[in-house]
């Protein structure tokens, strides 16, 4: 995942539930405002991963249940989202 998506990304796995996408964990502008300063902190060089697909809208499952991660790195700090609902 390239550095520009993460922090929309990341918004969207902060503030909507897996299962139940109408719930909201966090109103969204207050996800994407804690999502935009995790990347920023991180800064531009920073590497992110997701078992997402993001083109193509699959998910690639670490665990039975339904699940999703962002992880990212500067190389010295690390941030990760994970969200994790039962099927």
């Amino acid at each position: 995942m390239e550095t520009q998506e993460a922090a929309s990304f990341l918004a969207q796995v902060a503030a909507v539930d897996l299962v139940w996408p109408s719930h909201r964990h966090l109103p969204l502008e207050t996800a994407e405002r804690a999502a935009a300063r995790v990347v920023a902190t991180l800064g531009p060089e920073a590497s992110w991963w997701t078992n997402h697909d993001v083109e193509g809208g699959a998910v690639n499952r670490l665990i039975p249940l339904f699940d999703s991660l962002l992880a990212g790195t500067d190389g010295e700090y690390f941030a990760l989202a994970l969200q994790i609902g039962d099927d």
